[in-house]
């Protein structure tokens, strides 16, 4: 019997709670150390992205400003192009991906694990982004533009001119002010 009891009184040697302390805390340190090493090898990988895109960047027109080639080290590290892009490492691949984020969702517009391909790419997205806007202030200027040549009526014959506008603001104001009266006077009865 007391060979029983003296075995109850001893721990195993395997089940040490010290040494599993000791094992978790090393195992803990490796994985942190990886994952350092895998943050760092990110970054590093962007900014070879960001030396191959900086002299695009640098031909952009002076009054452009809405690409900023900016390197963010959060996690995951991104490469920011403009407001709504990005390019970022891929944890499963390790391929670089460039995304774009919108109203529905982020959208993998590329990605490939070469830098010149993706460079390549972030190249034509920002050229394409360039002519989209200048398509679009053509046609802004472009009803102006008829106006003046005479293909479309003048202000005043048919489209509401500035004395429309200015007569609807003074309405407004009259409006709102006659409100804030009667506010007043139905408050103080």
């Amino acid at each position: 019997m007391e060979d029983g009891v003296k075995s109850l009184k001893r721990p195993a040697a395997s089940r040490s709670l010290r040494e599993a302390i000791r094992k978790a805390r090393l195992e803990e340190a490796e994985r942190l150390d990886l994952s350092a090493d895998h943050r760092d090898g990110e970054i590093a990988r962007l900014e070879l992205l960001k030396a191959e895109l900086e002299a695009v960047f640098a031909e952009l027109p002076p009054h452009d400003d809405r690409f900023n080639l900016v390197l963010v080290p959060s996690r995951p590290a991104r490469l920011w192009i403009d407001l709504f892009t990005y390019a970022a490492i891929d944890d499963g691949s390790g391929a670089y991906v460039f995304v774009r984020n919108s109203e529905n969702g982020r959208r993998t517009l590329f990605s490939s694990g070469n830098v010149v391909d993706v460079a390549a790419r972030i190249t034509r997205y920002m050229a394409n982004e360039i002519v989209r806007r200048e398509r679009l202030e053509a046609a802004m200027l472009e009803p102006a533009r008829l106006s003046r040549t005479g293909a479309e009526p003048e202000p005043g014959q048919g489209t509401p001119g500035l004395s429309v506008v200015i007569a609807a603001f003074a309405i407004g104001l009259l409006t709102g002010a006659a409100g804030l009266l009667a506010a007043v006077w139905l408050s103080a009865l």
